[in-house]
């Protein structure tokens, strides 16, 4: 599969909620800022990247879809998104700065796992007749 245009543009939320932290955490920007706005700026971001490619994910891995991802994937997916999650939201209701860097490692490591696949998965379409799912032809 080739990465599209969603996935850059969450490439591009992920960039600025890095950005974003380390410009507040070097007092560069917002240094009078707190850590629950920080984190809540930073959730937002991780909030838009997962949403950038929503369709795609209902389509593909609804719940009549034919092809499923991976388990790796699915496990490395789900780990990094329950920390992300768990950290922001931990981050934004104890003001605690730890857990806003954890949720921006959590983030990076989230969209190093699922922009890695979709650059790498194999296209595949559907059999015509028997309804099996075969790897296109390059």
């Amino acid at each position: 599969m080739r990465l599209t245009w969603k996935d850059a543009r969450a490439t591009l939320f992920v960039a600025a909620a890095v950005v974003f932290y380390a410009l507040w955490l070097t007092g560069t920007i917002a240094a009078d800022m707190s850590t629950r706005v920080a984190a809540t700026i930073v959730f937002a971001f991780g909030w838009l990247a997962c949403t950038s490619d929503v369709d795609q994910m209902k389509g593909v891995y609804g719940v009549d879809a034919e092809r499923r991802p991976p388990l790796t994937y699915v496990v490395l997916a789900s780990l990094a998104g329950g920390v992300a999650l768990v950290s922001g939201i931990v981050a934004i209701a104890g003001a605690n700065e730890t857990m806003l860097a954890t949720l921006v490692v959590a983030m990076v490591v989230l969209w190093v796992v699922t922009t890695a696949r979709h650059a790498l998965a194999r296209q595949e379409q559907p059999r015509q007749n028997a309804g099996e799912v075969l790897p296109r032809a390059a």
